[in-house]
Protein backbone atom coordinates (compact mmCIF):
# COMPACT_ATOMS: atom_id res chain seq x y z
CA UNK A 1 0.00 0.00 0.00
CA UNK A 2 1.17 3.73 -0.59
CA UNK A 3 2.71 5.88 2.34
CA UNK A 4 3.96 8.68 0.12
CA UNK A 5 2.46 10.76 -3.18
CA UNK A 6 5.23 8.82 -5.15
CA UNK A 7 4.18 5.54 -4.40
CA UNK A 8 0.36 6.85 -4.69
CA UNK A 9 0.98 7.96 -8.19
CA UNK A 10 2.95 4.46 -9.28
CA UNK A 11 -0.30 2.59 -7.26
CA UNK A 12 -2.85 5.05 -9.79
CA UNK A 13 -1.04 3.94 -13.01
CA UNK A 14 -0.87 0.20 -11.94
CA UNK A 15 -4.26 -0.01 -11.17
CA UNK A 16 -5.26 1.67 -13.90
CA UNK A 17 -3.17 -0.26 -16.57
CA UNK A 18 -2.49 2.65 -18.04
CA UNK A 19 0.80 4.47 -18.77
CA UNK A 20 -0.72 7.21 -20.49
CA UNK A 21 -2.54 9.10 -17.68
CA UNK A 22 0.92 10.67 -16.35
CA UNK A 23 0.51 13.77 -17.09
CA UNK A 24 -3.12 13.61 -14.78
CA UNK A 25 -2.28 11.72 -11.59
CA UNK A 26 -1.70 15.19 -9.40
CA UNK A 27 -5.04 16.27 -10.73
CA UNK A 28 -6.32 13.01 -9.76
CA UNK A 29 -4.93 13.24 -6.72
CA UNK A 30 -6.05 16.96 -6.16
CA UNK A 31 -9.75 15.91 -6.86
CA UNK A 32 -9.41 12.95 -4.54
CA UNK A 33 -8.15 15.45 -1.65
CA UNK A 34 -10.79 17.87 -2.77
CA UNK A 35 -13.51 14.94 -2.42
CA UNK A 36 -11.88 13.43 1.09
CA UNK A 37 -12.25 17.40 2.54
CA UNK A 38 -15.73 17.31 1.77
CA UNK A 39 -16.87 14.18 3.37
CA UNK A 40 -14.23 14.05 6.41
CA UNK A 41 -14.85 15.19 9.69
CA UNK A 42 -13.20 13.47 12.10
CA UNK A 43 -10.87 14.06 15.25
CA UNK A 44 -7.45 13.89 13.50
CA UNK A 45 -8.78 16.98 11.71
CA UNK A 46 -9.32 19.04 14.77
CA UNK A 47 -7.37 22.32 14.95
CA UNK A 48 -7.24 24.75 18.09
CA UNK A 49 -7.00 28.20 17.57
CA UNK A 50 -6.84 30.98 20.54
CA UNK A 51 -7.83 34.77 19.44
CA UNK A 52 -8.67 38.07 20.94
CA UNK A 53 -12.07 38.10 21.06
CA UNK A 54 -11.87 40.98 18.87
CA UNK A 55 -15.48 41.43 16.59
CA UNK A 56 -13.80 39.58 13.83
CA UNK A 57 -11.65 36.74 13.71
CA UNK A 58 -10.03 35.71 10.52
CA UNK A 59 -10.47 32.28 9.50
CA UNK A 60 -7.16 30.17 9.05
CA UNK A 61 -6.30 29.13 5.65
CA UNK A 62 -6.97 25.00 6.18
CA UNK A 63 -10.28 26.40 7.88
CA UNK A 64 -13.53 23.52 6.44
CA UNK A 65 -15.82 24.06 9.57
CA UNK A 66 -16.44 24.93 13.24
CA UNK A 67 -16.58 22.48 15.89
CA UNK A 68 -16.72 24.52 18.70
CA UNK A 69 -16.17 28.18 19.32
CA UNK A 70 -15.78 28.65 23.58
CA UNK A 71 -15.20 32.10 25.72
CA UNK A 72 -12.68 31.34 27.86
CA UNK A 73 -13.77 32.73 30.92
CA UNK A 74 -14.42 30.71 34.30
CA UNK A 75 -16.70 28.91 33.50
CA UNK A 76 -15.98 28.46 29.98
CA UNK A 77 -18.60 29.56 27.97
CA UNK A 78 -19.59 27.64 24.28
CA UNK A 79 -21.00 30.10 21.94
CA UNK A 80 -24.01 29.76 19.68
CA UNK A 81 -24.10 29.91 16.10
CA UNK A 82 -26.64 32.46 14.67
CA UNK A 83 -27.10 33.47 10.81
CA UNK A 84 -25.91 36.68 9.57
CA UNK A 85 -29.97 37.80 9.58
CA UNK A 86 -29.88 37.23 13.34
CA UNK A 87 -26.40 38.29 13.85
CA UNK A 88 -27.90 41.91 12.44
CA UNK A 89 -31.11 41.89 14.28
CA UNK A 90 -29.10 41.56 17.98
CA UNK A 91 -26.72 44.22 17.21
CA UNK A 92 -27.82 46.62 19.77
CA UNK A 93 -24.19 47.14 21.33
CA UNK A 94 -24.29 44.51 23.68
CA UNK A 95 -20.94 43.88 25.67
CA UNK A 96 -22.00 40.69 26.26
CA UNK A 97 -20.79 37.56 24.09
CA UNK A 98 -23.14 34.90 23.60
CA UNK A 99 -23.22 34.37 19.84
CA UNK A 100 -20.98 34.30 16.51
CA UNK A 101 -21.71 33.92 12.59
CA UNK A 102 -19.60 33.70 9.70
CA UNK A 103 -19.33 36.28 7.48
CA UNK A 104 -17.10 35.08 4.35
CA UNK A 105 -13.91 34.45 5.47
CA UNK A 106 -14.61 35.74 9.04
CA UNK A 107 -15.94 34.78 12.08
CA UNK A 108 -18.39 38.10 13.44
CA UNK A 109 -18.77 37.66 17.30
CA UNK A 110 -21.80 39.28 18.80
CA UNK A 111 -19.59 42.36 21.21
CA UNK A 112 -15.75 42.43 21.82
CA UNK A 113 -14.73 40.92 24.81
CA UNK A 114 -11.36 41.17 27.01
CA UNK A 115 -11.39 37.30 27.70
CA UNK A 116 -10.03 35.09 24.04
CA UNK A 117 -12.06 32.75 22.65
CA UNK A 118 -11.34 29.30 21.43
CA UNK A 119 -11.77 27.97 17.78
CA UNK A 120 -11.95 24.35 17.62
CA UNK A 121 -12.19 23.36 13.51
CA UNK A 122 -11.59 21.06 11.41
CA UNK A 123 -8.90 21.82 9.33
CA UNK A 124 -8.65 20.46 5.33
CA UNK A 125 -6.26 17.30 4.80
CA UNK A 126 -2.89 18.81 4.03
CA UNK A 127 -2.50 18.31 0.22
CA UNK A 128 0.53 15.83 -1.24
CA UNK A 129 2.82 17.50 -3.53
CA UNK A 130 6.60 16.93 -4.31
CA UNK A 131 7.19 18.82 -0.83
CA UNK A 132 4.67 17.41 1.18
CA UNK A 133 4.97 13.58 0.90
CA UNK A 134 2.41 12.18 2.83
CA UNK A 135 -0.38 12.64 5.44
CA UNK A 136 -2.30 11.64 8.11
CA UNK A 137 -4.98 10.31 5.63
CA UNK A 138 -2.36 7.93 3.57
CA UNK A 139 -0.26 6.86 6.13
CA UNK A 140 -3.49 5.30 8.37
CA UNK A 141 -6.16 4.90 5.14
CA UNK A 142 -4.07 4.31 2.35
CA UNK A 143 -6.75 2.31 0.87
CA UNK A 144 -9.15 4.91 1.33
CA UNK A 145 -7.30 7.51 -0.59
CA UNK A 146 -6.59 5.41 -3.60
CA UNK A 147 -10.17 4.55 -4.10
CA UNK A 148 -10.83 8.58 -4.46
CA UNK A 149 -8.16 8.84 -7.15
CA UNK A 150 -9.31 5.47 -8.94
CA UNK A 151 -12.41 7.25 -8.74
CA UNK A 152 -11.46 10.26 -10.22
CA UNK A 153 -8.95 8.41 -12.76
CA UNK A 154 -12.13 6.48 -14.60
CA UNK A 155 -14.42 9.04 -14.36
CA UNK A 156 -12.09 10.91 -16.09
CA UNK A 157 -11.45 8.16 -19.04
CA UNK A 158 -15.05 7.86 -18.79
CA UNK A 159 -15.48 3.92 -17.97
CA UNK A 160 -18.16 4.29 -16.13
CA UNK A 161 -18.38 0.53 -14.27
CA UNK A 162 -14.84 1.03 -12.79
CA UNK A 163 -16.14 4.73 -11.61
CA UNK A 164 -18.83 3.73 -9.95
CA UNK A 165 -16.92 0.53 -8.62
CA UNK A 166 -14.07 3.03 -6.50
CA UNK A 167 -17.00 5.52 -5.59
CA UNK A 168 -18.72 2.64 -4.06
CA UNK A 169 -15.05 1.33 -2.20
CA UNK A 170 -14.60 5.18 -1.54
CA UNK A 171 -17.78 5.76 0.40
CA UNK A 172 -17.80 2.20 2.43
CA UNK A 173 -14.14 3.22 3.30
CA UNK A 174 -15.15 6.94 4.37
CA UNK A 175 -17.82 4.82 6.50
CA UNK A 176 -15.09 3.10 8.35
CA UNK A 177 -13.16 5.92 9.20
CA UNK A 178 -16.03 7.44 10.94
CA UNK A 179 -16.67 4.09 12.28
CA UNK A 180 -13.29 3.98 13.63
CA UNK A 181 -12.83 8.37 14.73
CA UNK A 182 -16.62 7.07 17.35
CA UNK A 183 -14.38 4.09 18.28
CA UNK A 184 -11.68 6.25 19.12
CA UNK A 185 -13.33 9.05 20.78
CA UNK A 186 -16.19 6.67 22.76
CA UNK A 187 -15.15 3.56 22.90
CA UNK A 188 -17.64 0.87 23.28
CA UNK A 189 -19.51 3.33 26.34
CA UNK A 190 -21.59 5.21 23.67
CA UNK A 191 -24.95 4.81 24.55
CA UNK A 192 -28.42 6.73 23.85
CA UNK A 193 -29.81 8.79 26.46
CA UNK A 194 -33.93 8.48 26.79
CA UNK A 195 -35.53 11.55 26.59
Amino acid sequence: MATTYAELKTEISAFTHRSDLTAYLDTFIDFAEARLNRDLRVSQQETILTASATQYITLPADFLAVRVINKQSNPVQELRYITPAEMDRIADGSTTLNYYTILGDSIKLQAASSTDVELTYYAKIPALDGTNTSNWVLATHPDVYLYACLFEAYNWTQNEAQASKYAALFANGINMIRQADAQRKFGNSLSVRAA
